[in-house]
């Protein structure tokens, strides 16, 4: 009841306002009505023109808030499709590069592999150059124990010294091409890691783009469902109400904010790819330099297999000439010594006659002293010089004079049979030093390299020794310093 006397009162503050007249009018006639019939009309029409004009207003508003929901849904429609194109074009590029990637990084892997595979045939190839090399230091060191007579720069000596430098020269040069093998390994495993580490990212990446992709679409099509059955709940005249256009972007410093932004995204993704494209043509790069290192190496080894192979078959080449030079000069040198040896023994015969013959004239000189130290003693008359006389003169000049010959001859012979011992010692000191020189060049060809407990050592080898018993029976191969052989030596 007070609040509708609150009311009353209200309402007669209002009409007294509106007509002061009848308001006083209504007060000096107390017990009469307050209301004329014209004011209750004006009244009654007064509260249904306010009535229709609230109407106007509310379906006024109602049109603009169906055209704002309209405009709402369709800019929110339209945002959620230009979020999920771009969601689309995102993934498809991300699934793009990751693919090229790892794509590349699966071929640098295959590069990688090849590389190792090629460091270790360059290690291979030079560790098989360490036997081949102490076969040869071996064989110089060999070859200066020869006798002083025999220590010659022949042919042998200067193959042995190109192939040491033809083996020393492969060796610095399959250094240097390991040294950039294994730079180039340790590219590639940090352009792998690079690739690896952006795979990685992009992958992650990816996996929320994806997750963000398929939510926005089941939120799409949420949203869109719920937008058509908006759009048939709507009231018939907002049905009919034009097309709003779409939604223009906020004007003024926050359109350019946006902007601004729009394009520093859209560089951002740019670059992204730019950096992918260029690690995967990095990544490319590597793998040519790494190819063509490879073919380098391989026709390096290649080289210096066939370098290091002529060089030790032009050092057994000439080894087996200069054996057959110093078999042959041993030969020459044999003979000679047979032949000194037929005519020292022919000589001691000479000696020896001629020994002979000089004591055959000691008889017939004192048979001559004898007859003319008798003659001597005859008579005065008979003490002539007769015929017989200078005939026994004669005999004894002639066998002085012969006896001097002889002992002339004798001294002769006798330096002759020295001359020829000398020469005999000499030329057996010459053979002795040229068999030991021999046997030398012989226990160097039997030897060939190889490796004994990992390390690289001569070794006498079962296919040279018989040929090198053929050339000398005499021949006894000396092992290696750093090896013992047990072999039977049936050849002798």
């Amino acid at each position: 009841q007070a609040f509708l006397a609150q009311i009353n009162a209200s309402r007669l503050d209002s009409y007294r306002r509106r007509f002061p007249a009848h308001a006083t009018h209504a007060f000096r006639l107390p017990g009469m009505s307050m209301h004329t019939t014209q004011e209750w009309a004006q009244s009654a029409h007064h509260n249904m023109y306010q009535a229709q004009r609230t109407h106007r207003k509310a379906m006024t508003q109602q049109d603009h808030s169906s055209r704002a929901h309209e405009e709402v849904m369709s800019d929110n429609m339209s945002m959620y499709n230009e979020l999920h194109s771009s969601l689309d074009q995102k993934v498809k590029t991300s699934q793009r590069l990751v693919e090229k990637l790892s794509h590349r990084a699966q071929s640098v892997e295959n590069s990688l592999q090849h590389t190792r595979q090629t460091l270790q045939k360059l290690q291979d190839a030079l560790v098989s150059k360490d036997p081949p090399l102490a076969l040869c230091t071996w064989r110089l060191e060999q070859r200066e124990k020869r006798p002083l007579r025999e220590q010659v720069r022949d042919t042998v000596e200067v193959c042995l010294e190109v192939e040491k430098a033809s083996l020393m020269d492969a060796q610095r040069r399959l250094k240097e091409c390991i040294k950039k093998t294994q730079a180039t390994i340790n590219a590639l495993d940090q352009k792998l890691e690079e690739l690896r580490h952006d795979i990685q990212q992009k992958t992650q990446a990816l996996s929320v783009d994806e997750l963000c992709l398929r939510t926005t679409s089941r939120s799409l099509e949420t949203v869109a469902d719920r937008s058509s059955y908006l759009r048939s709940c709507l009231r018939p005249s907002s049905r009919n109400l034009p097309p709003s256009s779409p939604r223009r972007r906020p004007g003024g410093a926050q359109s350019a904010r946006h902007e601004v932004a729009a394009q520093e995204s859209f560089r951002n993704e740019v670059l992204r790819q730019k950096e992918a494209l260029r690690l995967n043509q990095s990544a490319i790069h590597r793998e040519e330099a790494a190819k063509e290192l490879r073919e380098e190496a391989h026709k390096l080894i290649q080289r210096m297999q066939r370098q290091t192979e002529d060089a030790t078959k032009k050092s057994d080449k000439s080894m087996q000439e200069r054996v057959n030079e110093n078999q042959q000069m041993r030969r020459r040198l044999e003979s000679e010594l047979r032949e000194t040896c037929t005519q020292i023994h022919m000589t001691k015969n000479t000696l020896q006659d001629t020994k002979t013959h000089i004591r055959s004239l000691e008889e017939p000189m004192e048979l001559t002293n004898t007859c003319a130290s008798w003659r001597k003693q005859r008579a005065s008359k008979e003490h002539t010089v007769d015929p017989v006389s200078t005939t026994l003169l004669e005999h004894q000049m002639t066998l002085l004079k012969c006896h001097e010959d002889l002992k002339q001859h004798h001294q002769n012979e006798k330096s002759v049979l020295q001359e020829l011992q000398e020469k005999k010692e000499q030329l057996k000191e010459d053979l002795r030093d040229k068999t030991c020189a021999l046997h030398i060049d012989l226990n160097c060809l039997t030897h060939e390299a190889t490796c004994l407990n990992g390390k690289p050592s001569p070794a006498i080898s079962r296919q040279r020794l018989p040929k090198a018993m053929k050339v000398d029976p005499t021949f006894v191969p000396n092992p290696g310093h750093a090896m013992i052989v047990q072999m039977p030596l049936t050849a002798r």
